[in-house]
């Protein structure tokens, strides 16, 4: 069991980063309208490709990277602090060059395809436009996310939450600004200059520098280290965007078809973005039991009670998206409402690959990183089959099916992996009980909210609605309140007992 100090600080880490990001969130929802306010669907459609290229550069790296990450805390936690900088100075370095060229190779791209003659288009002319100007992106972004990367490693959450939300303010506005100014251009030049305040603003408040340096043998054990890691999450961010990709190459009018599309993602990315953040505190927290038990079990335990406390909470957001996104979002950005369609197919996807992420990186830090691949590439051949086939059979609607398949295979396939040989078989299946309960319950009130007939004018159709679900889940939430102290706010209030 976790030490009672580290389990404070582990949802105190936890706490901060989940209030943090709803705050984060809440402001990235004002940047997600402003693009659907500034961009048609088919200029959306673009930008979601480009914003992927971009989004992919870091992982020209190879994992080195990630195998710094991976090695810097356990250098710290031996006082090896030198060495540990060492280290980032050189992972530094490595990753400079797998950016630079990534960008070269996207210059190419964009010479290469750059639309000549009276009849180019203006879509294929945006589009080697903007490769050239992702290209332009990529070193200032790796340079930000190695920052970032490396004062998470040094468990400096505070910091980057604040920066996240500093971050996401003042996207906003740029965001509002550059569309206003010069449309999809305006959008990739606020992205640059937002990279760049990042970096000045963690250099004012932290006086860590990224440093270059070389040296070979410690390049070589990172990327034995990084790769394997690497690849995982290179399928992960695969089965992310893979929907994007359908809908860009196999659905009719691919470009508009995914900028309708992402009013679904708008509506569901609650879910994945809460769940990823408490997963990314709670990894080094995997690795500190690990160092202290070496027993994986222990992980595996202590992910399931993650996996369990994760459940209530992902499921009513579930249920409130499902209830009211449709229509909140239909409002505010109706003429991207033909995506909406899509949005109520993709959610219980979307909730069980967020249930699904404490146990990936429970299996990353026990250092079973072929077993999480295997785990995911069936669930990510079940969606590329099931999703190329609603694209060209329904469309969005179609792709949405067959990503919550192919989400709902990497849930079970990875918490099989992760936890069944250390809960062992009645102990898994009793997890998933436990799962089962609050995820059915939340289930049946959003059906019943969003379907149940009510007559009436249609506001308050959906003032009842809301208010039917309100009903339904809040006594489930208060319940949840109890048995997990309402997060920890419940502990952080009360004062600490005095030492005898």
């Amino acid at each position: 069991m976790p030490s009672s100090a580290e389990g404070k600080r582990a949802l105190r880490d936890s706490l901060i980063v989940a209030v943090g990001g709803q705050l984060e969130r809440a402001l990235g929802t004002l940047t997600a309208l402003a693009m659907k306010w500034g961009l048609d669907p088919a200029q959306h459609g673009i930008y979601s490709g480009l914003r992927l290229t971009l989004d992919h550069a870091n992982r020209a790296s190879l994992g080195i990277g990630r195998g710094a990450v991976q090695e810097i805390p356990v250098l710290l936690a031996s006082g090896k602090g030198a060495e540990a900088r060492r280290v980032a100075d050189v992972a530094f370095a490595a990753c400079s060059a797998g950016a630079a060229l990534y960008a070269l190779g996207l210059l190419a791209l964009a010479w290469w395809r750059w639309p000549t003659g009276p009849e180019a288009s203006a879509a294929d002319l945006t589009w080697s436009g903007g490769l050239a100007a992702i290209a332009l992106l990529v070193l200032i972004k790796r340079y930000q996310d190695f920052l970032i990367a490396l004062h998470r490693a040094h468990r400096r959450f505070a910091l980057t939450t604040e920066l996240a939300i500093v971050d996401a303010a003042l996207f906003a506005a740029m965001v509002a600004l550059g569309l206003w100014l010069a449309g999809l251009w305006g959008l990739l030049a606020a992205i640059g200059l937002l990279s760049l305040f990042n970096i000045a603003y963690l250099h004012a408040r932290h006086p860590m520098r990224l440093g270059l340096a070389w040296d070979g043998p410690i390049v070589l054990r990172l990327l034995r280290t990084g790769l394997p890691i690497l690849a995982n999450s290179a399928a992960f961010a695969g089965l992310l965007s893979l929907d994007r990709v359908l809908i860009l190459s196999l659905a009719p009018n691919g470009a508009e078809a995914a900028g309708y599309y992402a009013i679904a993602l708008m509506g569901t990315g609650w879910t994945l973005d809460l769940a990823g953040r408490i997963a990314s505190v709670m990894y080094p927290y995997f690795q500190t039991t690990l160092g202290r038990t070496s027993d994986p079990v222990a992980v595996a335990s202590q992910a399931s009670r993650v996996v369990e406390a994760m459940a209530a909470p992902l499921a009513a957001g579930s249920a409130v998206a499902y209830v009211a996104a449709p229509t909140f979002l239909g409002l505010l950005i109706p003429r991207y409402a033909p995506g909406l369609e899509a949005l109520r197919p993709l959610l219980p996807g979307t909730l069980l690959l967020g249930l699904a992420l404490p146990s990936r990186e429970a299996m990353i830090a026990v250092d079973r990183p072929y077993r999480l691949a295997l785990a995911t590439l069936p669930g990510l051949a079940i969606a590329a089959l099931a999703g190329a086939i609603g694209a060209t059979r329904a469309g969005i609607v179609g792709v949405s099916w067959g990503m919550t398949l192919g989400y709902a295979a990497v849930y079970l396939v990875t918490a099989a992996a992760a936890l069944g040989g250390g809960l062992g078989a009645r102990g898994w299946l009793s997890h998933q009980a436990r799962l089962l309960l609050p995820v059915s319950w939340f289930a049946a009130g959003a059906l019943l909210a969003a379907h149940a007939p009510i007559p009436g004018p249609a506001w308050r159709e959906f003032a009842l609605r809301v208010s039917l679900l309100a009903a339904w889940g809040l006594p489930a939430m208060l319940l949840w309140g109890r048995a997990h102290g309402w997060g920890g706010l419940v502990s952080r209030a009360r004062p600490p007992a005095s030492a005898a």
